[in-house]
């Protein structure tokens, strides 16, 4: 089957267009002619201003009409080519990111941002309660290794004093 333009190429239609053509010619021809006729001249003119008034008027008032196909037809025609195109490869080619990226306003950004709203997500998605309980949990480890530590020495101290007091042997321990 052949596109639409080797639809317009086909010698029936070109044929009508002709015949068409030649039809409107001669139309406005006679109209001139017939225009020229002292009696039917001046009522063919008024008759025309009329249909000319009417078609004035018919535009008019469909004018927002006309405007809504027009303007269906062209987001028609916007979809199909849409449709057709790879966006992506179109940025990537002819849009420098780079220029864009340089005249944003990064403060205007930040405060279109609900940063509270934000930190929630960042805390929810760390867990932020399982890390003070580990790191709580190690710290309390490290206190208590610490502390026994202390309370080792502390006993060595105390045994040593009380055996200095009581004249024991180190050896004998």
């Amino acid at each position: 089957m052949g596109t639409d333009v080797d639809l317009l190429k086909h010698p029936v239609v070109s044929a009508a267009v002709g015949a068409a053509a030649i039809a409107v010619g001669v139309a406005g021809v006679a109209y001139r002619v017939a225009e020229k006729v002292p009696v039917f001249g001046p009522l063919m003119r008024r008759g025309v201003v009329g249909l000319s008034e009417r078609g004035d008027q018919w535009v008019t008032q469909s004018a927002e009409q006309i405007k809504a196909l027009v303007a269906a037809v062209a987001v028609g025609l916007v979809d199909v080519v849409l449709d057709e195109m790879d966006l992506n490869a179109l940025v990537r080619e002819r849009v420098d990111i780079d220029a864009l990226a340089a005249d944003l306003d990064i403060d205007a950004v930040i405060n279109r941002i609900d940063l509270i709203t934000l930190a929630d997500r960042v805390i929810d998605g760390v867990d932020l309660p399982a890390i003070i309980r580990e790191s709580t949990n190690s710290m309390t480890a490290e206190v208590m290794t610490d502390v026994r530590t202390q309370g080792e020495r502390a006993d060595d101290a105390v045994a040593g004093i009380v055996n200095r007091m009581l004249g024991r042997d180190r050896d004998l321990r």
